[in-house]
Order: structure tokens, then sequence, then C-alpha cells
């Protein structure tokens, strides 16, 4: 059995005493070792350690996991699916499926995952014997066992199972290093499920402005419908996403207005990480989109451009589609010099002759440096109404009922009454057009990747794109070579490294 070197000197972090405003400003302040005389003595303390564990989602410099750096979590998400592409090559190997063992922003977020799992469950133990009120104890660790949760999810979806510890009393005695077996498949995925339903089951479905970014039971409900679907149980994951309907979420009017920094904190977000350009560790998406010579009404924002959606991907939408307003293949502007615009396309612009380019986040008017104020989506109702369609075309095929909800995404961009006859004919054509359309939803999310997993279209999909080094065992990422070498042989790499 596969085995993994636990380091076990672990500290617990704390933040200041504060609500998750518009702004997750989670610098942890480091503490010495827990300390009964010191540490938790009210739900003040409480609080602010529970406010820490979201600190690593955060998304500025500091974060791994949903920043827009290339080597993040939600970055290399994207990168390796098809709707999103490198201008420069500051990641190529990770775009063109060249990752090995030692790759380090494919490898590193094994270890820090167990970390934050770790961190969350000694949390978990310390709330319990805080002396506060039952109730609101109960909110707080639940909020921690959804984290943990997601952690644990994020294993799973890179690298599919890892040896962490839930018992938190081995964590607090770090005297020797110990060798952990990597977890049976079915006991991973297990101890997912338990942390979410859990969590799920005490968490309240709405926050006062001043905690909007916690976990709410909708989502722990999302992250536990996306295991479902990998894990491809249909009918659980169907149960799990009727229950996200009757939690009172529903579609924004206009597409582009779910990312806009003036409709924040809308009704069709399940979970989002709040930012503030202001304080600093804002959203970096646009900065790294824009290209010179795009016409802002910002002129301050700052323009790096990293990234574009290839063609191939931008064929997939049809004319009239709103999406194509933020996914830009053409557009007029005034080169420098001129007098009259002239309309850029793939043609004649050398910022569009690898893809178009996808702004995904509206520009944010207040916008200074490479921080903008839209809050980070990562779950949205529009996701849970295509895995409820799925889920159900899966099990009876493309019932009225699976069709009405992709009717409803479609609808909302100016295409309703508009799926062929041909895409609904079989359960298998619908399953083909239902994961175009989550393509076209939920462009640069971060779910295209296992989209293509899960419909056995990821090795595929790279190579119609020219990247013949994706081979079948690169559906997961490698362990680090760090962790075997460091278990002399106990841990064995994911097949094909």
């Amino acid at each position: 059995m596969k085995r993994q070197i636990l380091n076990k000197t672990l500290t617990l972090c704390a933040a200041a005493s504060f609500g998750l405003t518009s702004c997750l400003d989670l610098d942890p302040v480091v503490l010495d070792k827990i300390n009964p005389d010191n540490y938790f003595q009210n739900e003040d303390d409480a609080r602010a350690a529970v406010t820490a564990i979201y600190s690593p989602f955060r998304p500025g410099w500091s974060s791994t996991i949903f920043n827009a750096w290339v080597g993040s979590y939600f970055m290399i998400s994207n990168l390796c699916a098809d709707d999103l592409g490198l201008q420069r090559n500051d990641l190529e190997i990770v775009e063109r499926f060249l990752w090995t063992s030692t790759t380090s922003q494919v490898t590193m977020h094994y270890r820090n995952f167990i970390k934050h799992v770790s961190r969350a469950t000694l949390l978990m133990d310390d709330l319990q014997r805080t002396p506060m009120n039952e109730d609101r104890k109960k909110e707080l660790i639940a909020q921690v066992q959804c984290a943990r949760g997601q952690y644990l999810f994020m294993l799973y979806d890179f690298y599919g199972t890892a040896g962490v510890v839930t018992d938190p009393e081995i964590l607090r005695n770090p005297e020797e290093e110990v060798i952990l077996e990597r977890m049976f498949h079915d006991d991973f995925v297990a101890l997912i499920e338990s942390d979410l339903k859990s969590a799920a089951a005490v968490l309240p479905t709405t926050y006062a402005d001043n905690d909007w970014g916690r976990f709410t039971k909708g989502a722990a409900y999302a992250i536990l419908a996306k295991l479902y679907m990998q894990e491809k149980r249909w009918a659980d994951a169907e149960n799990v996403c009727r229950e996200i309907t009757q939690l009172g979420y529903g579609l924004q009017a206009k597409y582009s207005s779910v990312f806009s920094v003036e409709n924040a904190k809308n009704n069709e977000i399940i979970w989002a990480i709040p930012c503030l350009a202001e304080g600093g560790e804002g959203n970096m998406w646009m900065t790294h989109i824009v290209p010179p010579g795009y016409p802002l009404a910002n002129t301050k924002i700052q323009r790096w451009y990293v990234h574009n959606t290839p063609w191939r991907f931008y064929n997939l939408y049809e004319q009239g589609d709103d999406r194509l307003n933020s996914l830009v293949g053409e557009f007029k502007y005034l080169p420098d010099g001129a007098t009259d615009s002239v309309l850029a396309t793939r043609e004649n612009y050398q910022y569009l002759e690898k893809g178009a380019l996808p702004f995904k986040y509206p520009e944010d008017p207040k916008q200074t440096t490479e921080y903008s104020s839209n809050d980070v989506v990562v779950y949205r109702y529009a996701d849970v109404l295509l895995e409820l369609a799925e889920a159900i075309n899966e099990q009876n095929g493309p019932t009225p009922e699976a069709i009405s909800y992709v009717e409803q995404i479609r609808s909302r961009v100016g295409l309703p009454n508009s799926i062929p006859a041909t895409a609904t004919a079989s359960k298998e054509a619908f399953r083909d057009f239902i994961l175009d359309e989550r393509g076209r939803e939920l462009f640069c999310e971060g779910h295209r990747r296992r989209d293509l997993i899960r419909h056995g279209k990821f090795i595929s999909t790279a190579h119609e794109e020219g990247y013949l080094s994706a081979q079948p065992h690169m559906v997961l990422f490698p362990l680090p070579q760090n962790i075997l070498d460091e278990s002399k042989g106990k841990i064995q790499q994911n097949p094909g490294y």
C-alpha cells in the first residue's frame, strides 16, 4: 500500500479577530504551541482561528490556490484544459503536458493541501474545548470541516488519494517522524463525503454581509456534488443538486453581471473569495488578460497579457451568444497615431493570433494596480443546473426536465429554444452537448479539466490541440519526487510517472 511521510511539526495559525468583509485580509499570526492558559479562551479567539482557515484561499500573490498566478491550483486546472492558453511561455510545461514528478508547480500542492488538512483537524479539536455557546461552536466547527472537505477534494482532484491524519492526538505529538499509508480510494472518498455532509447539516444558508465568503450549506453541497460527479454516482449527485435548488439561488439576468464589481454578492454565487483591491491580495484576472491597445474605460488597469482562449475552443460558441461579450474575438481600437478606429481580428492584430480574450471578470472602474475588487467566483448556480441535467441524463436519458435545465442556461445568454433535435436524440448525444455547454458557460472557472476527465476526453482533447505528449496517466498529477525519496521506497508514485 502507498505511504507518505508526514511532517508533524505543526503550529496553529490564527488571524486577528474580524469578520470576512468584502476583503479576506487573512495574514495569519503564527502563535507558539497550543497552551490551554492562553489560547481559545472565548468565542472571539475561536472566530479568529476559524477566519484564518480561509487564508490559503485568498487570491493574491501569497496564495497558491485561487490566485491568477500560472502555478496556482486554479490556473493549472485551466491551463491543461482547452479553454485557456498562454501568450507567453511562463508555464508551457503544463499547457503542453510536459510535467514530471520534479515539476514543482504541479507537485507542490500535494504537501500544501495535506498541511491544510492537518491544520483543520487540529482546529476542529481545539474548538471542541472552547468555552462558548454550543450552537455557535457547532457552526464554527462546521466551517472548518467544510474547509477540510474542500482541501481533501483538491487532493483527490489532482493526485487521487493521500495519507492524511484525522486524529488530532497524533498531530500533537511531533517527537517522531511517522509513515502514513495513502488511504484506499474508497476510504478517501468516504472521508471527503463525511466531512461535507456533516458540515452541510449544520452550516447556515446565508450570512450577514460582513461574513459573506464563509462556507455555507450551499458551498458544502456544491463541493459534494463535484465529488459525486467525478465518481459517477449519478443518483447521489442528482440528490445533492436538488438540495441546492431548494436553497434560494437563481440565475442572474445578464451573464457578465455574475462576475462584476457592481453586482457583488449576487444570488447566483454559491461560494466566492471576497476581494478588495485597496487592501491588496485582490483579483488579478483582468491584469493577466488585457493586452496593449485594448480599449478599457479605466486606463489605470495594468496590462500583462499572459493568457488567451484558443480559437478551437472559441469556435464552440454560436452567433448571438451573449457570453461572447465576455470572450472577445474581435474589437475596435484606435492605433497609436491613427484618427480612425480599426477592427482588430485574429488576422490583423498580434494579440489575437493565438486566441480570444477571456474577460471573465468585467473591469473594475476603481482598479489602480494589478488587483481588482471583483470577487473570485468558485461555485455558482448555473454550474449546479448543468450538473443536475447531466446526472439525470446519465440515469434516464434526455428527459424534458434535464433538457429544461440546459435550456435555462441558454435562454439567459440569448439562445432560447435552440438546442438541436440531434442533441437530444440519445443519452450519448445529450451527454456530448452538455459537456460543450458546460465549456461555454463555465470557461476559465477551473472546472473544464475535471469535466473532460469525467467524459474520458481529457487526453484526446489535448491531442486535438496538438499536445501529443499527453498520456493517459496524466489525468492525475505526480506526487513530489522528494516525498518518494524520503519514504525510501514505501510510497509508490501515481502510475505512469
